[in-house]
């Protein structure tokens, strides 16, 4: 697997500065040579919302899968919480759990039925799905073989696409279609190997979502200790509940989105594609010649956010940190060539647990050649987003001066940004480098510290996940060269 090492190499990408002069320059050139003023526009009114009287929504959330390997905690739980939320807004929602194929394409075919030339139409699915060349594909709870294990075939003729309940919307001549997808698992594209579901193009007058970045995967929750919901159905049903009345859908989602990303340490990115014409509200509509587009101004610009990641309190930000942790060693640990394959390309869709996977997988040079300078690429792009193990990571490169320079007062700022980010492996290692650099410390952060660590061990897994053979390695550990029991 020599080769492969050199295959996760991270490369950026830049825009163009000077393509966006240009094509300002274009812009303004063809309105003088069409004879239009650029002052003193005539103003266009605003056009008039009028209420949004038929609106109908199908969720269905599928967790009880055939198989043990496929059953998922908490498509259920979401899938009530977002009908809950939905009907508070007077939506006329249908709910529906743990459906096979067959009978998810009767829903689908029923619904639209229902919702023939209503103002607005919702469908959210929550549960398994994958993408075959560009089309997203949702299974039902009969899915005959482990996710892991799931072929093309099988996914093209035993599930619901979602280009189905695109069309049938639209032959029921819905005027606004929102389509949301909390379900983000694997892509069995023929092409290089990814995670995710794809990015679909929609279709006029529709909005698509999805639960994270195209390519990526999706949490299905918080936890033991947090909300039995996942993070996107969690933050969906708050963000509905406070929405205003006059806030356009993409404003929603694009709330929907900081909230998530927040939530998850920017693990997961919600996205959305958007053809909606004029301004669309989960309350009306008003005709217009402009797109909603993802970027384009709120109607509420005004108003407040709610600040990011609410109602979760720091000691559940802790146990994520520790899970991720955990993923992280696990992954770096049992490796082969499909799950390397597969941490590549989740990589290179901006999940972070993959790009720090893929730095400790090329520091511990267990499985590949060693090279801590791959490794400390791998840890700088996922720390650069915020996420506190990468940067745990890669302060102990830097007090170690592996792949790095040398640097005690940078591996110093790496571990405080961690830790304050709940980090406990973090705090362990700020006060271990602070006794190395001969500073006082205070006995009771020690003792807060140490306490703190033996209730949830860095790394470590927390009740309800996976067993692993031996123990991660910890703070300094790699600097004197040893392993910890069970580790080759």
């Amino acid at each position: 697997m020599s080769a492969a090492v050199n295959a996760i190499s991270p490369s950026l990408s830049r825009q163009s500065a000077r393509r966006r002069l240009l094509a300002a320059s274009l812009g303004v050139g063809l309105l003088a040579w069409h004879g239009i003023g650029l002052s003193n526009p005539t103003p266009v009114p605003a056009p008039t919302p009028v209420p949004a009287k038929r609106r109908f929504a199908l969720v269905i959330g599928n967790a009880r899968y055939a198989l043990p390997a496929n059953a998922l905690a908490n498509p259920v739980n979401d899938a009530r919480l977002v009908a809950d939320t939905l009907r508070k807004r007077n939506l006329d929602v249908t709910l529906l759990t743990d459906l096979t194929t067959a009978q998810m394409e009767a829903a689908v075919d029923e619904f639209a039925t229902r919702a023939t030339g209503a103002d607005l139409a919702l469908v959210y699915f929550a549960g398994h799905a994958v993408a075959v060349d560009d089309v997203n594909y949702l299974f039902g709870v009969e899915l005959p073989v482990p996710l892991a294990e799931v072929r093309i075939r099988t996914a093209q003729q035993g599930s619901l696409s979602l280009k189905r309940v695109s069309q049938a919307l639209r032959r029921a001549q819905v005027r606004a279609r929102l389509l949301v997808l909390d379900a983000c698992r694997t892509n069995l594209t023929r092409g290089a190997p990814s995670a995710g579901l794809v990015h679909t193009v929609p279709a006029g007058g529709e909005l698509i979502a999805f639960s994270t970045q195209p390519g990526a995967t999706a949490e299905d929750g918080f936890g033991n200790e947090g909300p039995r919901h996942s993070p996107y159905a969690f933050y969906f049903a708050q963000g509905l509940a406070d929405l205003p009345a006059s806030a356009p859908v993409e404003t929603f989602f694009k709330q929907l989105t900081g909230d998530v990303q927040v939530a998850t340490a920017y693990r997961q990115i919600p996205h959305y594609a958007s053809s909606l014409v004029g301004t669309i509200t989960f309350t009306s509509l008003a005709d217009g010649q402009t797109p909603a587009v993802p970027g384009a101004s709120p109607a509420t610009a005004g108003t407040p956010g709610r600040g990011p990641s609410p109602a979760l309190g720091r000691d559940l930000i802790k146990a994520r940190i520790s899970a991720w942790e955990y993923e992280i060693e696990r992954g770096a640990q049992y490796l082969d060539e499909p799950r390397l394959a597969s941490l590549q390309a989740r990589a290179q869709a901006g999940d972070v647990v993959a790009m720090t996977t893929l730095g400790l997988i090329a520091e511990n040079g267990e499985h590949v050649t060693q090279d801590y300078k791959a490794a400390a690429r791998w840890y700088q792009r996922a720390a650069d987003q915020g996420f506190a193990p990468a940067q745990t990571y890669l302060g102990e490169l830097a007090g170690m001066g592996r792949g790095v320079p040398k640097n005690y007062n940078v591996a110093e700022r790496l571990f405080r940004d961690a830790a304050e980010a709940g980090h406990r492996r973090a705090a362990l290692n700020l006060l271990d480098l602070r006794v190395r650099m001969g500073e006082p410390l205070d006995p009771r952060e020690w003792a807060d510290v140490l306490q703190d660590a033996l209730r949830n061990p860095p790394g470590l897994p927390q009740s309800g996940m996976p067993p692993i053979q031996g123990l991660p390695d910890m703070p300094w550990m790699r600097a004197l060269g040893v392993r910890p029991p069970g580790k080759p």
